[in-house]
């Protein structure tokens, strides 16, 4: 039977890495090769730059990268319009910005740079002849993996962007650490040189991905057979990241022009000029012992600052300082669990400085080997590949592509209608997907009345170590009223088995109405869901069955 190109396009999907600093998008079309990076050369070794510009008045266009250009270069001299490493800044959902008449949501800029970048990555598809690729699995941080709420924000905005008047459609998403030690097994094990290439089929890194604007850390377990990988345990730093080193020189540099020159800048356009020169600085200092900055000053005379990598590495010990205690304590877990650990992957821009392979190599002593891989690729090729792993089928891939299509034709026709959730389906949550099994490191559960307590307490349905999808047990109540709100709330420590908790021991991650008969008798269970989702079921005796998703759009989870 011909297929459709539909059909093929939709056995195509894209790994998509947007970074606070740079974004990256690949493509894996042959399961032993890399993945296609699609960007134009000039982009890809670095990725397409994310800073956004945000159009006075009302803040509703937004430019990340258009006709060849970023928006540093088109807006600089408009900076205060600029918006960088807006991924960190999910949580704070809008963002206050000069000349702006009100809030952005920072979704929308995170929509705005995965647009963009998209559009660049659909040209490139055309230009190797290749159809539109409407479907992504998309990376976050680490550091993002329990905040449910902000994990649905950067899903429900990509969902909105449109390429040629097609929605995108999100398959999965994962980890960044997770994607990088699938990459990097994948590499080690067929593309590496001869010599050094991993023979068993499962290999487990921790990995250091100093982003631009994030620290990540994970111990991951990427296998060739069977599950892609196996997070086993995951920390990070919100706050730290390759920007901070850049604002490190920045300081540097506004301290020795002062001193030196009795210049101090007076407006945003001079000190943009100043953080260009401290990014241009950290770059050159990874191969060089010393740059030599230059700005212009109100006389248009040019003042020159030298900076070694001795005064550099100085000056960023105490973010280093931050980012190793991070390993030590995985370390440590590691050793506590149980988990050989068979190499320390760097992976990120920030990981480029030379002192951070330095200060790690002080702190494991040898222990394990150090390797810098893909600072630039290594999240979208990995995303690529997790992609792949259900259109190829995990392992020799080549060989079932044929049968893995037309089993994805058969499965696209058959879950087309969705039906109503059985007792039997129930059941079956509890088995695992072979390509997304991933283990909870929280407790889930909801609040609950208490005898005895008038605040009443969490009770935990979903403890940690469970493999995701997994179901609970389900608990009884009666409906006081035909409106009733469940509170889901996770714990704040991570590895723990608990049945119950006080509400001030928990983090909230959503309350979720649900209109219903009053006085009835329902069983309530939880789902901790493979997209780090949380599912509500509400059944009754007579078949009355509501389900609800902290991953459903808010106008769907808030209706009732």
């Amino acid at each position: 039977m011909a297929r459709s190109e539909k059909s093929e396009n939709k056995n195509r999907v894209l790994g998509l890495d947007i970074g606070n600093g740079y974004g990256y998008v690949s493509l894996l079309e042959n399961p032993k090769n890399d993945p296609i990076p699609l960007l134009p050369a000039s982009l890809s070794t670095q990725g397409m730059p994310t800073t956004a510009y945000v159009k006075p008045p009302n803040g509703e266009q937004i430019d990340v990268f258009s006709d060849g250009r970023a928006a540093e270069q088109k807006y600089a001299r408009t900076p205060q319009q600029l918006v960088y490493a807006a991924k960190t800044r999910l949580p704070e959902l809008t963002l206050k910005i000069p000349g702006i008449e009100r809030p952005v949501q920072a979704g929308h800029i995170y929509a705005a740079a995965a647009h963009d970048l998209l559009v660049l990555a659909e040209k490139e598809l055309a230009n190797k002849g290749i159809p539109p690729v409407y479907d992504v699995v998309f990376t976050f941080p680490a550091a993002f993996a329990d905040n449910v709420p902000v994990l649905e924000i950067m899903q429900e905005n990509l969902g909105k962007v449109e390429i040629n008047g097609k929605p995108i459609q999100v398959l999965s998403r994962l980890p960044e650490p997770a994607a990088v030690a699938i990459d990097y097994l994948h590499y080690m094990q067929h593309i590496a040189p001869e010599q050094i290439r991993i023979k068993k089929n499962e290999f487990t890194v921790l990995v250091y991905d100093l982003g631009h604007g994030t620290f990540d850390t994970a111990i991951v377990t990427a296998q060739s057979e069977g599950t892609p990988y196996k997070m086993h345990a995951k920390d990070g730093l919100e706050e730290v990241g390759g920007k901070d080193f850049d604002n490190v020189l920045y300081q540097e540099l506004l301290s020795v022009l002062q001193k030196q020159y009795g210049f101090e800048p007076q407006n945003e356009i001079q000190r943009a000029e100043i953080m260009r020169e401290a990014v241009k600085a950290k770059i050159a200092l990874t191969d060089d012992n010393s740059y030599l900055a230059s700005v212009m000053n109100q006389q248009n005379e040019y003042c020159e600052v030298e900076i070694t990598r001795e005064r550099f590495e100085k000056l960023s010990e105490p973010l280093v300082f931050q980012t190793l205690e991070v390993v030590q304590k995985m370390l440590e877990e590691a050793e506590e669990k149980g988990i050989t650990i068979d190499a320390i992957v760097l992976s990120g821009g920030g990981s480029k400085v030379p002192m951070i392979r330095a200060s790690l190599e002080k702190l494991v002593e040898d222990k394990y080997p150090i390797i810098m891989h893909r600072p630039s690729e290594a999240v979208s090729f990995g995303a690529s590949r997790f992609a792949g792993a259900s259109r190829f089928g995990y392992g020799d891939g080549v060989a079932h592509k044929e049968d893995a299509e037309e089993e994805s034709e058969n499965k696209e026709i058959e879950t087309e209608e969705k039906k109503p959730v059985t007792e039997e389906e129930d059941d079956n949550v509890k088995n695992t997907n072979p390509v997304l099994e991933q283990q909870t490191d929280r407790c889930y559960g909801i609040w609950y009345p208490s005898a005895g307590k008038l605040e009443g307490e969490i009770r935990f349905l979903v403890t940690s170590g469970q493999t995701r999808p997994f179901r609970s047990e389900p608990i009884s109540f009666v409906s006081q009223s035909s409106r009733i709100v469940i509170k889901v709330f996770q714990s704040k420590e991570k590895n723990q088995v608990l049945e119950t908790d006080a509400e001030h021991n928990c983090d909230g991650i959503v309350w979720i109405p649900f209109h219903v008969k009053k006085g009835t008798k329902y069983n309530l269970t939880l789902t901790a869901q493979e997209n780090y989702g949380v599912q509500v079921d509400i059944h009754s005796d007579n078949g009355e069955h509501y389900t609800k998703s902290t991953t459903d759009e808010w106008k769907k989870l808030t209706d009732e």
